[in-house]
């Protein structure tokens, strides 16, 4: 437990680290509203706190601060202590139009069906679960998409973080409008993990490569899936290097004379900016800007500063020059939608799928990495501004696609391709207008 001082303490230190460094800490915010918010948090403070209660205040900032990169995390003894002697959700939850249903049953014998709704979870009402979740997620400016995507993908670890970890759940679900109550002990991540092996055996044989190529039975199509773009990750988790496996991929494209290529960048995070330049080479035909202006704070004032990818960027001698079609949706953010943001900016594209979660005209990055010094809690603080295009076409939104579509949750299920599938129409569509 943690005093009333030192609880106050830390959220004073977190507001003093984002007023020194957070170059977009008033872009959605005005100050007197980030201010008259805090001193609300303050005043909350009247007794004793865990770290568990405190984060679940101080995380509530983040639908003021606005930004995707800012982020609050409990401190590593938490996180490590409630992974190995906690108990959680016995399944995989997933968000559909603001209503909660199951992904996956991770029990010995499957509690409730693939698809069902799920209308409250131990007396809470789901619209609460993803409204209490909503507020204190990340994201870029007004879209929700990234904190969405963030929620169905990982609802299991946010649920506990903020609802905590009780030893059963009750779980309210509507079966052809008919309602019914399902009860289950809670389970050890390990157990979770060995029954979504035991059940779902098909799923876990997903490629196990971030960057590959296919082509269509036709050979005229290419499609290039990028899971991620950060060196670490490629390198640690995949066995990759970025540009030694984009090169054969690029020359097998421009050999085979492909005519349509297929970017998937659904669910990438982003990564190295250089990345995306590199491969942006061979997609455009002249030079080309990712960043037109860095910012940062000096003495409480915006002001232009160096960064690394300034200026135009030269196109490859080597080109691609037929028709290309991007997969984007919540979990595209940072770095794949700086590179889906210069590719709408500079070639005819067609998007495909959903909103992106990243802001393709400004974003903060190269952030600093503090620990509050009573709670322990992690945050880390954006120090540049990144201007992508310019701030006049900041809407507070994401990259919205060309075409929207959205999976149902029968195709969730089903892992059928939707945006996949309906490119492929659009393809062959063009082919017969073409005709």
């Amino acid at each position: 437990m943690f005093s009333v001082q030192e609880a106050q303490e830390d959220l004073k230190f977190y507001k003093s680290k984002l007023e020194q460094n957070h170059p977009n800490l008033y872009l959605y915010s005005t100050k007197s509203q980030i201010d008259k918010f805090f001193d609300s948090l303050m005043l909350s403070i009247k007794t004793p706190l865990s770290e568990f209660d405190f984060y679940n205040k101080i995380t509530q900032t983040s639908k003021l601060v606005k930004d995707g990169h800012t982020y609050i995390l409990y401190s590593s003894s938490f996180i490590e202590k409630q992974n190995s002697s906690s108990k959680f959700i016995p399944l995989q939850i997933g968000i559909f139009d603001n209503k909660l249903y199951v992904k996956k049953s991770l029990t010995k014998l499957k509690l409730i069906n693939e698809g069902t709704i799920i209308d409250s979870i131990n007396g809470v009402s789901s619209n609460t679960i993803i409204q209490e979740l909503l507020d204190r997620q990340v994201r870029d400016g007004n879209n929700l998409s990234y904190a969405l995507w963030i929620l169905d993908t990982y609802f299991r670890e946010y649920y506990s973080y903020t609802f905590g970890y009780p030893s059963n759940f009750r779980f309210a679900i509507s079966i052809n409008d008919t309602s019914q109550t399902v009860n289950s002990y809670a389970l050890s991540k390990d157990s979770i993990y060995y029954y979504q092996e035991l059940n779902y055996p098909n799923q876990s044989s997903q490629s196990n490569k971030a960057i590959y190529c296919n082509y269509d039975s036709s050979g005229t199509t290419a499609m290039l899936k990028i899971k991620d773009f950060h060196s670490n990750l490629l390198r640690s988790v995949y066995g990759q290097n970025f540009k030694k496996e984009i090169k054969p991929i690029i020359n097998q494209l421009l050999e085979s004379k492909s005519e349509n290529l297929i970017i998937d960048l659904r669910d990438n995070q982003g990564g190295n900016i250089e990345y995306s330049i590199f491969l942006l080479s061979y997609l455009l035909e002249k030079p080309f800007r990712v960043v037109n202006e860095y910012q940062k704070l000096k003495k409480g004032e915006l002001t232009k500063c160096n960064g690394p990818y300034m200026g135009y960027h030269k196109p490859s001698k080597h080109q691609f020059k037929g028709k290309i079609y991007v997969l984007i949706n919540g979990g595209c953010f940072s770095n794949s939608v700086i590179f889906s943001s210069c590719l709408r900016e500079n070639a005819q594209v067609t998007f495909v799928g959903t909103e992106t979660g990243g802001n393709p005209h400004v974003l903060g990055a190269y952030s600093k990495n503090y620990e509050l010094p009573n709670t322990k809690i992690r945050v880390e603080i954006p120090t540049k501004r990144f201007i992508l295009t310019n701030l006049e076409m900041n809407d507070a939104q994401g990259l919205k696609p060309t075409y929207i579509i959205k999976k149902s949750i029968q195709d969730n299920i089903a892992s059928f391709d939707t945006e996949l599938a309906f490119i492929f129409e659009l393809i062959k569509k063009d082919e017969n207008n073409g005709r």
